[in-house]
């Protein structure tokens, strides 16, 4: 069964896709958000019609301590009800801390990798590929 997953942004949202089975995740794309809002709702659905997804793990912030990322934890619960609404998959929330500390370690680190296979991607991506592998970790 494969997982749909988000890094959830105010201007840009990281897919990312993975399984059960391997615990493992692949980065998909970064979509265009304006205000937490995707650009296009399609490129949404055809990810989620091609990989027969019925489940979503979208990053979200456990640790918040100051009022300005609270604003951010209501435009993820807005994101998650459309997602629910529109395309009918069950929500699921990981924590998102350091993923894209994570993520912007592995690039760095992983230079000659990342160039090879995952030089299309961005920060967004392989931070919704932390978020999903950790998930899938502790919850599969």
């Amino acid at each position: 069964m494969f997982i749909i997953a988000f890094d959830f942004g105010m201007k840009n949202i990281g897919v990312a896709i993975g399984q059960h089975y391997t615990k493992t995740a692949s980065p998909i794309i970064s979509l265009n958000a304006k205000k937490g809002v995707p650009v296009n709702w399609m490129d949404i659905k055809k990810i989620i019609d091609i990989w027969l997804v019925k489940k979503a793990v979208i990053g979200y912030p456990y640790n918040l301590k100051d009022n300005g990322r609270k604003l951010i934890i209501n435009y993820i619960e807005k994101f998650a009800f459309y997602l629910i609404n529109k395309f009918g998959l069950k929500i699921f929330f990981s924590d998102e801390r350091f993923t894209s500390c994570a993520a912007r370690n592995f690039m760095n680190n992983n230079l000659e990798f990342y160039n090879t296979f995952y030089s299309n991607y961005n920060i967004h991506t392989i931070s919704a590929v932390f978020i999903l592998e950790r998930w899938l970790k502790f919850n599969c």
